[in-house]
């Protein structure tokens, strides 16, 4: 039985524009019926009206007879795809909007369906049929795209998102370095390969990442960035990285882990690779994880044993750093201050000796040795009364994000 409320309000819509049953269907969705066309069919027959053709609808202009060919065309893009779960999206015409509108107007919004939830479900509905894939409405793997007003179907792929920590024992930077003269497309300068550097720890992800995904390119997150010339050591750098418009998923990336240190072996280390998102990426490029560095500082005359342990006079310091005149060049000047929160050191005779610090985030370690031209206070030459410099830095500990089994 159709509600006599109901049957007033769809007999006032009809009495007014041509409605086919999809239409009338979802504009009552408190009568019982597997979709909205039976739904739009039991209203007809309780009101002893006859069938309007879809392409005569004032509504949808014979939108909903198109839904097989829609899903047709899915079922074809998606083709190109490993994935596990799926949505659908669709672009409705503003005209189109404008007339549902209309609708709601006579029958109230209460209990009705918009033609892009409509659409949505039912071309999801032939999808999940033909492929045997997931319906995820909040992190699909694929996104298809209907474009009702170009009549188009158009398939997505998101992100990839993988979560590990690295090793860096060789001179390279952390991301891709486009060469400056042709801004990664390829000259005589760079050799035609488009990089600055030709090594660097996104290279090396990348590289492999994008063989066995068939990505189009990839995005590294990672928690702050080492020196050029600085070793990543330790527990390895928290990172993420992003795989852009992948082809290919894999339920496991261990074996794609081991493929990275094969590639990079001596020089980058990946030490996990695990499933990832959007968030733990915003989460990593807020952080401000404390860190400890071991360098070895080379200083301009010989320092004693006495001496060095001057040093311990800056564990708990808030060192105020502007910014080093090595990156004035790239960055604004600005005063920040950052706290030695631990210091050690081991002599090695000499002029040299070992330092550990553990500082906040942020600290130019560089700088804290040698002052920076007074740009630094206190400094590690202010302290010794002599100039120092550092001759080797390593990363030992990025105290944070998520840690690897074994480390």
């Amino acid at each position: 039985m159709v509600p006599e409320d109901v049957l007033d309000r769809a007999r006032n819509l009809l009495q007014r524009y041509r409605v086919c049953d999809h239409c009338l269907g979802r504009a009552f969705l408190e009568v019982d019926g597997r979709d909205n066309r039976e739904r739009g069919e039991k209203i007809r027959e309780a009101l002893g009206l006859g069938e309007t053709p879809p392409e005569k609808c004032y509504f949808c202009r014979g939108l909903f007879s198109k839904i097989g060919e829609y899903a047709e065309k899915a079922e074809k893009g998606l083709r190109g795809y490993v994935f596990r779960t799926f949505r659908v999206g669709t672009h409705v015409p503003k005209d189109l909007i404008a007339r549902e509108e209309l609708m709601w107007e006579v029958v109230g919004v209460k209990n009705t369906e918009t033609i892009k939830k409509h659409v949505n479900r039912e071309v999801g509905k032939r999808i999940k049929r033909a492929t045997g894939k997931e319906y995820d409405a909040e992190s699909p793997d694929v996104e298809v795209l209907v474009d009702v007003e170009k009549d188009d179907v158009r398939v997505r792929s998101n992100p990839i998102y993988l979560y590990g920590r690295y090793r860096k024992y060789a001179e390279m930077p952390q991301s891709k370095w486009p060469c400056r003269y042709c801004g990664g497309r390829g000259c005589g300068k760079c050799e035609y390969t488009g990089r600055q550097w030709r090594e660097s720890v996104e290279y090396y992800l990348s590289d492999v990442l994008l063989g066995v995904t068939g990505g189009r390119d990839t995005k590294l997150h990672a928690a702050g960035r080492e020196d050029i010339d600085a070793r990543m050591l330790g527990t390895g750098r928290p990172f993420v990285i992003e795989i852009v418009e992948p082809r290919i998923r894999y339920g496991s990336w261990e074996w794609v882990r081991k493929e990275i240190n094969a590639y990079g072996e001596g020089k980058v280390e990946v030490l996990c690779l695990l499933p990832s998102d959007r968030k733990e990426v915003q989460e990593l490029k807020s952080a401000e994880y404390k860190k400890t560095y071991r360098a070895v500082v080379e200083c301009g005359r010989e320092i004693t044993g006495a001496e060095l342990e001057r040093l311990g006079s800056l564990k708990g310091a808030v060192v105020y750093q502007r910014t080093p005149e090595r990156i004035s060049h790239r960055r604004g000047d600005a005063l920040r201050k950052r706290k030695v929160l631990e210091i050690r050191w081991e002599p090695l005779g000499g002029r040299r000796f070992v330092l550990y610090i553990t500082a906040d985030s942020g600290l130019y370690i560089k700088e804290f040795v040698s002052g920076d031209n007074g740009r630094t206070k206190p400094s590690v030459s202010e302290v010794l009364g002599t100039p120092c410099k550092v001759a080797r830095l390593d990363v030992m500990e990025v105290h944070g994000g998520r840690r690897c089994s074994g480390t």
